[in-house]
């Protein structure tokens, strides 16, 4: 048919002996050729329509739709170190994916990022995060998944200042004028309580010296063993643990306050959502799960999660507001 169209084609054009020359004859193909295929590409055709279930079983098909979305982020604050953070947390991704057949990876941020906006981006659809961090988060639609169980079994904690063992320092009042090591601005056993503390003791930031907000507790725990600081405010488990080998000695203990744990950005599909929190509040970490886990109870919830019942950071709030940490 084609070549059909070229012949009659020639034949008009060299009608009334008419002779083309060979180039432009050449040419003229050329051009009736691109006609041809740019026609032929603008015409639409109807799409193939395939139905899955016809060349794939049930099941095939049921992972297929689980596995769409790929892959759900998880972020975390700082805890002890960004490396240590890591070893201890992928192993729980590890157990999470067993338990719901969904995947989850780990996301690693800078220590001053704000989890809350990460969340609310879809950077992340989960995070292990403190008390101070979801209440920053709130507002946009953030909730509390799970709450970390702590070592005394409960779901509270405490923070404690720390001094070298021969520091003439041995009470919090006895910070006046000093220099304070607080952990980062977003946490809870490292910042708000501490502050909380010094205000019960009538004490503000500008009574010291000096103070800074260290990326992580450890980094806070060695500028007081290193001498750069005077004291350090640590969680109840990093302050005895040093305390117990000697190489600090414990001049404050705060009241217990109410842990972290897991939240959940708005949004996030409610069977994945579910299927989460059935598996955390199922997990045994002193026990059936405790395999493959690494310094777990080095963590906010060493023995594995509860369920959130009312408002369990009711006692934070008002302390939240005066000092200014929620915008």
């Amino acid at each position: 048919m084609f070549l059909m169209i070229l012949k009659t084609c020639y034949t008009e054009l060299t009608k009334g002996g008419i002779a083309m020359p060979r180039k432009l004859w050449l040419l003229s193909i050329v051009v009736f050729i691109t006609i041809i295929l740019f026609v032929g590409g603008c015409q639409t055709t109807a799409p193939l329509k395939i139905d899955l279930k016809k060349t794939i079983s049930a099941g095939q098909l049921k992972e297929m739709v689980k596995d769409s979305s790929n892959y759900y982020h998880v972020g975390f604050d700082w805890r002890l170190e960004p490396s240590e953070d890591v070893k201890m947390y992928i192993p729980l991704l590890n157990y999470v994916d067993r338990q719901t057949g969904y995947k989850f990876r780990l996301r690693v941020f800078p220590h001053d990022t704000d989890i809350a906006q990460e969340m609310v981006t879809g950077q992340i659809q989960f995070a292990i995060i403190g008390p101070l961090s979801l209440l920053r988060a709130e507002k946009y639609g953030v909730k509390s998944l799970v709450i970390g169980v702590t070592g005394n079994g409960t779901s509270n904690y405490r923070t404690m200042f720390v001094t070298q063992p021969k520091s003439p320092i041995k009470t919090i009042q006895d910070l006046r004028g000093r220099m304070l090591a607080l952990g980062s601005r977003t946490s809870t056993q490292g910042y708000l309580i501490p502050r909380i503390m010094l205000a019960q003791a009538k004490l503000s930031l500008s009574d010291l010296a000096s103070f800074e907000s260290f990326q992580s507790y450890a980094d806070a725990a060695n500028a007081v063993l290193g001498g750069a600081y005077d004291a350090a405010a640590l969680p109840d488990t990093l302050a005895e643990k040093l305390a117990s080998q000697g190489l600090v000695k414990i001049i404050a203990i705060s009241d217990y306050y109410p842990s972290g744990g897991i939240a959940v950005s708005p949004g996030c599909n409610s069977a994945v959502v579910a299927a989460v929190q059935k598996a955390l509040l199922r997990f045994d970490p002193q026990g059936k799960d405790s395999k493959g886990l690494y310094k777990w109870d080095n963590s906010e919830m060493p023995k594995g999660f509860g369920p959130v019942i009312g408002d369990p950071y009711a006692s934070y709030r008002p302390w939240v507001k005066e000092f200014g940490l929620i915008k």
